[in-house]
């Protein structure tokens, strides 16, 4: 009997756990199958561990191996950064990453177009090589751009009498005017940036900051006091001896200067980017405008072959690629695109110069708005706009006076050259004979039918085909010539 009961016993519990299971039986195959997964995962962990720690080891032994580094190329970043010099700037860091070179960027600017210096500030940073940049020669500068430009830099090194700073946010948006809201954000933005770039090399970022907000400005040897620059150098020869046996940790890489006796080989901008550059200076730019709307202005006022039109509208085009890559006013450039045109028109119609006036004046508002920044490196010298209105006014003034002049006198050549001028009689006209005009003898007969005699003095009243109709100067016409 007990047996019995055990056995029912045993064989309700077994019903409770088979029904138990089939409730449940989701459940438990998810976690059969999470604990395989879990097991078969557990080797594969292990020894991905294992490999990169041993990658690791390797790394960092590589690292420990500085890599010795006697050869420099030498470039120069001189004027206004602009995207020609930005490209040029770039090529020098490429081919140095390629040759396995160090490169010198020797610097002096006034600043620059933020994008252009964002783009070489990039290249820096992320190529492998140092970097060392020499504010030189002497009386250089490192203003605005070049402030960020000499803190993203391995080495920072400036010459005598040089000086850094100057680097806050200047309004470079042309016709549009930047509300107080907006620069303190850019502001803020620039000052973010320097102190990154301070911050990731080792130097002052409190002063960067400084320079950013407040526009301060320090010599060379403040500048080494403070931890701005790394040295100071009199020229490049000392500048090599200083770098020699200098180590230079970047991008995971050692590096140990070998500078000292070596001889920097130079990367020299080619001929089109050094011709790019040179007209993106604003007043260069504007001096191409201007020859090429003198230019236009001689083509119509004294047509001919084109070929002064032509040399016209190259400065022209010129002149305005280089204004492209500038802070541009619109309302300005139409200005002077309306003196063009007046001038233009006042040749076409001989309306006697008043639409030159009217040119020349809207040639000078224009100018003072062609390029509306906050930036004195990237004005126009108001020097020079006065000087081209005055030479453009003059040439103006020459060339309706000459074209009055010529519209007043009697043509000389042709049917209407040859009508009212005097002739002498070659031949016994009788009526009919020869006269000699201008050197040239023609076939004349007398107008009035009479005879006139040889070497008489007559005038030419009309032609008949290639006949002269001429008639016998009366005493009146001779008092009168």
């Amino acid at each position: 009997m007990k047996v019995l009961r055990g056995a029912f016993r045993f064989h309700m519990i077994g019903k409770k756990l088979q029904k138990n299971l089939k409730r449940n039986r989701n459940f438990i195959i998810f976690l059969l199958l999470f604990s395989v997964l879990l097991f078969s995962m557990a080797p594969s962990t292990i020894s991905n561990e294992y490999n990169t720690s041993e990658n690791k080891t390797f790394a960092d032994s590589r690292e420990e191996i500085p890599v010795e580094l006697p050869d420099f190329y030498l470039c120069r970043l001189e004027g206004i950064i602009e995207p020609s010099l930005a490209i040029y700037i770039k090529k020098c860091l490429d081919r140095s990453e390629t040759s396995g070179y160090g490169l010198i960027i020797i610097m002096d600017t006034p600043g620059g177009l933020e994008a252009s210096m964002r783009d070489i500030i990039t290249k820096m940073l992320n190529t492998k090589i140092p970097v060392i940049v020499f504010v030189y020669p002497v009386g250089a500068r490192a203003a605005s751009a070049g402030v960020f430009i000499t803190y993203a830099s391995d080495i920072a090194v400036m010459g005598p009498s040089t000086h850094i700073g100057a680097a806050h946010p200047v309004n470079l948006g042309g016709s549009q005017e930047i509300s107080e809201d907006t620069m303190e954000k850019i502001t803020n933005d620039s000052a973010a940036y320097i102190k990154n770039l301070a911050e990731s090399k080792g130097r002052n970022s409190k002063w960067a900051v400084d320079a950013v907000r407040n526009s301060v400005s320090i010599t060379a040897g403040e500048a080494l006091e403070i931890g701005v620059i790394d040295y100071l150098a009199e020229d490049l020869d000392e500048l090599l001896l200083i770098l020699d046996n200098k180590t230079v940790q970047k991008l995971g890489n050692t590096y140990i200067l070998k500078s000292a006796g070596t001889i920097p080989e130079e990367i020299r901008m080619n001929f089109i980017t050094r011709f790019l550059h040179i007209i993106s200076d604003p007043n260069i730019a504007y001096i191409l405008l201007s020859l090429g709307v003198l230019g236009i202005i001689y083509e119509f006022s004294q047509p001919g072959l084109g070929i002064s039109g032509a040399v016209g509208v190259l400065l022209l085009i010129l002149g305005l690629y280089a204004l492209s890559v500038l802070p541009i006013n619109y309302a300005g450039l139409g200005l002077i695109i309306l003196a063009i045109i007046l001038f233009v028109i006042d040749f076409l119609m001989s309306l006697g110069g008043i639409p030159s006036i009217a040119g020349v004046i809207s040639l000078i508002i224009g100018s003072f708005l062609l390029i509306n920044t906050d930036a004195p490196y990237l004005r126009i010298a108001t020097s020079l706009i006065i000087s081209v209105a005055v030479v453009i006014s003059g040439f103006l003034i020459l060339v309706i006076r000459a074209v009055h002049r010529a519209h007043r006198i009697r043509p000389v050549t042709g049917k209407e050259g040859i009508i009212g001028g005097a002739a002498v009689v070659s031949s016994i006209l009788k009526p009919e004979g020869q006269v000699k005009i201008s050197g040239e003898i023609w076939g004349a007969v007398s107008e009035t039918g009479k005879d006139i005699k040889k070497g008489t003095k007559v005038t030419v009243r009309s032609i008949d085909g290639l006949t002269l109709i001429v008639s016998e100067i009366n005493n009146k016409e001779r008092k009168g010539g």
